[in-house]
This record gives structure tokens, sequence and C-alpha cells, in this order.
């Protein structure tokens, strides 16, 4: 069997880079540049699953920059916010403070068996600290990871935020979206802007034409369009499979937290890219001041930490997804 390894002596256009290895995986990770998982590779299928934006290169991001003008695909980690928001006095920038911020890191495991590094930020305005595990097996088509958030204040109470992981995922129109939701709200659709106009049942949703639109099913580049819906979930998943290829990926987490998808698709109709947002969060709308008035986040006492262990996991034979019946391994999935 092929050991794992990782390796922190690289640099992509100038940013460190963490590539960890397993038989199965190859995983590129951003230390500069938020901590962002940059590649996800599975090695059977020469395939990375994450979308890379053509027309940006990873660089060193400037804090409080529009997130819009640096985003470059991959996944990234969003606290203590979605938008833009103001909250207690203080202004916080798209996605929240660590995604532009360097993190830094210590590698707890070099293999061969298994690879792990540990990487933590500070916010810059928000008391809180993010830390992340995130660690490779031989064997397993499994990343895991392990985040811990704590309110590290030394004299305010408890402090409200919003918490999420954001993949931008490479698409194709043979691809299918799967995930457990229950309502819907639609919150933008463009061409058809409808702030906040309706609600649906997944996976069928009536468009501005009054045309009953599958959600699961990807459209093509030449549709023009692109939309953000909040769907409350029931279980903790959300997966993409490629139908003609019979290979996907799955995000898996813990519901309890990350009790709400965003799901983000963009259908050749924001600046004629093309790619799809399935992302976990502990909440909606997207600015903090109206989640915390909504009490849809999650908030946490001076001192307090609240844990979440995640997993992105590759599956093959599947031309779709129903879910995952053990969260300690990427077993169990079954065909729907």
């Amino acid at each position: 069997m092929d050991h794992c390894r990782i390796d922190d002596r690289w640099q992509y256009n100038g940013l460190r880079a963490i590539v960890m290895e397993s038989d199965l995986l190859r995983i590129v990770v951003l230390a500069d540049h938020g901590a962002k998982i940059h590649e996800f590779v599975y090695k059977p299928r020469d395939r990375d699953f994450l979308y890379h934006n053509p027309r940006i290169v990873p660089s060193r991001p400037i804090y409080g920059a529009n997130v819009d003008n640096w985003w470059t695909g991959g996944l990234d980690e969003c606290i203590p916010c979605g938008w833009e928001s103001h909250y207690r006095g203080d202004v916080y920038p798209v996605l929240g403070e660590v995604w532009s911020e360097p993190w830094s890191y210590e590698i707890l495991e070099r293999g061969p068996l298994e690879v792990c590094v540990h990487m933590w930020c500070m916010c810059r305005v928000a008391p809180l600290k993010i830390d992340r595990w995130m660690s490779l097996r031989s064997g397993e088509a499994v990343l895991h990871m392990e985040h811990v958030v704590t309110n590290v204040s030394v004299a305010e109470g408890e402090f409200e935020f919003m918490w999420g992981l954001h993949p931008g995922f490479a698409i194709s129109p043979e691809m299918r979206i799967d995930l457990p939701a229950e309502n819907v709200t639609v919150d933008r659709a463009s061409p058809d802007f409808r702030p906040g106009a309706a609600t649906y049942a997944w996976p069928h949703f009536l468009d501005v034409d009054g045309r009953t639109i599958d959600m699961r099913l990807v459209e093509g580049p030449e549709a023009g369009i692109w939309r953000l819906h909040f769907a409350r979930l029931k279980e903790g998943w959300l997966a993409l499979t490629d139908t003609r290829a019979r290979v996907g990926i799955g995000l898996v987490f813990p519901i309890e937290i990350f009790s709400y998808s965003w799901i983000w698709l963009v259908y050749g109709g924001w600046r004629g890219l093309y790619c799809a947002g399935l992302e976990a969060w502990n909440g909606y709308p997207p600015k903090l001041e109206e989640a915390a008035t909504s009490g849809r986040c999650s908030r946490l006492g001076r001192g307090e930490t609240l844990k979440a262990q995640t997993k992105l996991v590759v599956y093959e034979d599947l031309e779709s997804f129903k879910g995952i019946a053990s969260q300690d391994s990427a077993r169990g999935l079954e065909k729907s």
C-alpha cells in the first residue's frame, strides 16, 4: 500500500503551499491565502473537483478587499459573516475576516500511514480564533478536518457569528446536485432578480416565467443565469456527482452546527463564470446583523469553543448520492 506524505517546502505564485498526499488524494492548501484548499485531486481519475477561476491566479489578498475580485475558486473558511456586515459598531468584509489572512501552521504527522497539519488564524476585529486540523489516511479517499472556533475576548461577553465552508466546484451539464433539504428560500436569481421573493420544496423551483426547474440538474454555461438559495437541511451532507463518469464528491458535516446550505449556482450569468458553490453554513441571511436578529447564527461566551468535524469524500460508481451511512468512513454510500 502506498504511503502518505506532506511537504510544505513549496510556493504557489509566492504563497506558502502545503502539499498533502495519500495513495488516493492530493491536496494543496495555500497558507497565505486563508488556508484555502486550492486543489482537491482524486488521483485514480486525475480529477480536481475544485473550480479554478480562469482569469484570477491566487495571490496574496488584502484584508477588507472585495472577495469577488480576488476569488480564485477552491474552498474557503468564512467567519464571522457572509456578506459585508455592520455589527456592534464594526464593519466586517464579505466572507468574513480569515479568507484573506495568512494562517499559521504546524505539521503534526508526516506519514507513512497518515499525515496531519494544524492551521490557525485570529480574526482582526471579531474576538474569534479559528483552528483547523486536516489529515489524510492511506487507503481512504477522504480529507478529514476538525475545526474549533474560540471566543478569545478578555472583556466582552457573548459574541454572535456566521460560520461557513465555501467550496467552489467544477461542473458540467452531466453533473447532478443532491442535498437533504427541507424548505428552500430564494435570495437572488438573475436575470430574474427577486430578493427574498419565494420559497419552495427542494428540488422543484418555480422560476419567474412559471417554469418548474429541477435544481438537481446542472445547466450549461449558455443558460446565462446565477442563483443564490438558502436550504434548511435535514442531514449534514451535500453532494455533486458526475453522472457520466460515475464519480462524485461529498461534503459531510454535523447538522447540529451547519444546518443550512447556501446554494450558489453560476451558469454563465455572473462575470461569465461557470461553477457551483454547495456551501455548509450555520445560518442565514448572509449579513451578520440580520442573522443575529433572527437568531440564525452561532454564539459563544468569553472563553467558550465550538467544535466541528467535517469531511470531503470522493465516491465512485454512483449516478446520484443518497447519504453516508457512517460518518466514520467513506463507506455506506447508497444509490438513490
